[in-house]
């Protein structure tokens, strides 16, 4: 498959790693309004500056591709994604969809208008604990989900940058990950959601690093979110530590350990036991850009695409409506809802 890749600085640089060593991929094109960032990667990749561009728009009128990659920063998304699907390509591109709801609704009807693939890489459902983890609930070994608790507990400095001047930087650049693992591993919908964010007294963000919410879900169960940024201990990994409990037993994961404890009768565990993890054949952003090109050689929707996604990121800016106005907020507006419901989402 062909591609051009529209940013390859930051974390793009990864990126430009991972379409050189994946077999099938031929990169045609880069583009970045970044000289040196271009430069570094002709380096990496080992390709000449014929294929180096300022502009989406040039590279796509100069170059054939099949598909774009597009790995600039959120707030340039919805332009790199709507330019590409209207030239009639498949999209890949970073988490999170966009920089607010109204530009990621215009992405999904870009994608309806069009009928290309767009899909969103959300590299940690493609762990081997996340995978297991959704395998064992989904399996419906242990009944319907009832009700899961979501810790995520982490002292970060990221030596300033964007994140210190956000007004939620956790729920904002983190918890979409967190957000994404939620409906991937219960299989499961969000409904509506309430939230508070706070900053503790030692914390150097500017905006609230910590923060709480409550998931509503579509059969009525409920997910506690709770998460900091600044926190002085008992630290999670990236992850977090999930509690899921169902009606036959809960799922514990802490650290790269599962267990799973069998409560077959009301309130009493009879076994406790310790959930080896699953092999998968990639891992992280590896298994995304499989998928996606496997998805459009098959004629198939990606895992990942925005169908699905939307849901993600509207857990994201419903969380923050809730956090603003202290009231209960809706995840998708009716019209997102019939959008996603007409493309089998």
């Amino acid at each position: 498959m062909k591609f051009v890749q529209v940013g390859v600085g930051g974390f793009g640089r990864h990126w430009v790693n991972i379409l050189k060593d994946t077999g099938g991929v031929e990169v045609v094109g880069m583009v970045d309004v970044n000289e040196a960032a271009l430069e570094q990667a002709c380096q990496a990749s080992g390709r000449g500056r014929d294929i180096c561009f300022h502009t989406l728009e040039e590279a796509l009128s100069k170059v054939e591709a099949d598909a774009v990659l597009c790995s600039t920063p959120p707030a340039v998304h919805e332009h790199d994604v709507v330019t590409a699907l209207k030239a009639g390509h498949h999209v890949i591109s970073e988490k999170p969809m966009s920089d607010s709801m109204p530009a990621c609704k215009r992405m999904l009807k870009a994608a309806v208008a069009t009928g290309r693939t767009y899909c969103v890489s959300q590299n940690y459902r493609y762990s081997p604990p996340m995978a297991t983890l959704a395998e064992v609930v989904r399996s419906g070994r242990l009944g319907p989900v009832g009700q899961v608790k979501l810790d995520f507990f982490m002292g970060v400095d990221f030596g300033g940058g964007f994140r210190h001047d956000m007004e939620y930087p956790l729920v904002i650049d983190m918890s979409i990950h967190h957000f994404d693992l939620v409906r991937f591993v219960t299989g499961l919908n969000p409904v509506s959601v309430r939230g508070a964010a706070w900053n503790p007294p030692w914390s150097n963000y500017k905006g609230d690093c910590s923060s709480t919410a409550l998931f509503e879900m579509d059969n009525g169960a409920r997910v506690l979110y709770n998460a900091s940024w600044c926190a002085k201990g008992q630290f999670s990994d990236w992850n977090g530590n999930w509690q899921i409990e169902c009606e036959k037993g809960t799922l514990v994961y802490q650290r790269g350990e599962i267990k799973l404890l069998n409560v077959p009768q009301l309130y009493k565990v009879e076994s406790e036991e310790v959930v080896r993890h699953i092999t998968l054949p990639w891992t992280g952003q590896h298994f995304v850009l499989h998928d996606f090109m496997a998805a459009v050689s098959e004629g198939r929707r990606p895992r990942t695409d925005v169908f699905d996604n939307i849901h993600s990121v509207g857990m994201v800016f419903a969380t923050v409506a809730a956090m603003r106005s202290g009231r209960t907020a809706s995840v998708l507006d009716a019209e997102t809802r019939r959008l996603v419901a007409k493309a089998g989402g």
